[in-house]
């Protein structure tokens, strides 16, 4: 006889989370007790309901799925966890290093599949679930970051979180994840110099993408489209940028 197992399904796009009630409906021992779209729905669930699994979006507004994985092993609840990402290469390298799943958007039907077999075939205990937890926070929170000066002092920014960056005037506008912007005193030529090394390229005269967002270049129109699987952007691209992005390899 299988085992049953209780899932919940964490994501703020409610067309995935349909999605995978429809994949899991060919597992008849998963069973479904919850679908959330935000981290504060998720927690009071995953408290009544204590799943063994959850299937946790990473970028949604407000906090993200890494707060959520975070908020749990400080409660100590032991679920596993498989990510759901769109965009995040980042987030992919974490996630592989803690030994935890991931799916990425869309969702591939053989690739869910993968990831099912995965996980009833792992014998969960809490001490591992625990080391493989702790192993993924220390990940995470050792992204790199960088200083930026404003009018009033400094900030830190993790790089990963900057979507992209415009100028404005002789200052920065820097446009982040978590739907804040921040202005900072350095010009657009200068972010350029420190940020070459570190996946980010200026597509024009006013504006630097981090390249991970890069989801399309138009030759025609002259266009790069860059998405984060909440927001989309378009910007001018003069051919001779075109040509340099082809020659790069991200």
């Amino acid at each position: 006889m299988e085992e049953d197992f209780k899932v919940i399904i964490v994501d703020d796009e409610p067309e995935a989370r349909d999605l995978l009630i429809t994949l899991l409906d060919e597992y008849p021992n998963m069973h479904v007790m919850a679908q959330v779209g935000s981290v504060d729905e998720a927690i009071g669930h995953i408290a009544f309901d204590s799943p063994d699994l959850i299937f946790l979006d990473i970028h949604m507004p407000k906090k993200s799925g890494f707060e959520l994985a975070e908020a749990l092993h400080n409660l100590k609840i032991n679920s596993q966890i498989i990510f759901v990402t769109a965009y995040d290469q980042y987030a992919i390298q974490a996630v592989k290093h803690a030994a935890f799943d991931y799916l990425l958007k869309p969702i591939n039907e053989e690739e869910f599949r993968k990831a099912i077999t995965r996980f009833q075939s792992v014998k969960k205990t809490k001490t591992d679930m625990s080391k493989k937890m702790e192993t993924l926070l220390k990940t995470i929170n050792n992204k790199p970051r960088l200083r930026f000066y404003t009018r009033n002092g400094f900030i830190f920014i993790i790089l990963s979180e900057i979507i992209f960056m415009k100028a404005e005037g002789n200052y920065t506008k820097i446009y982040l994840l978590n739907g804040k912007e921040e202005t900072v005193t350095q010009n657009l030529g200068q972010l350029e110099e420190e940020l070459s090394a570190n996946d980010f390229f200026r597509v024009n005269r006013s504006v630097i993408i981090n390249l991970k967002f890069l989801d399309r270049v138009n030759r025609r129109t002259k266009v790069c489209h860059i998405a984060t699987g909440i927001d989309e952007f378009e910007f001018p691209i003069p051919p001779e940028q075109i040509k340099i992005l082809e020659t790069l390899d991200y």
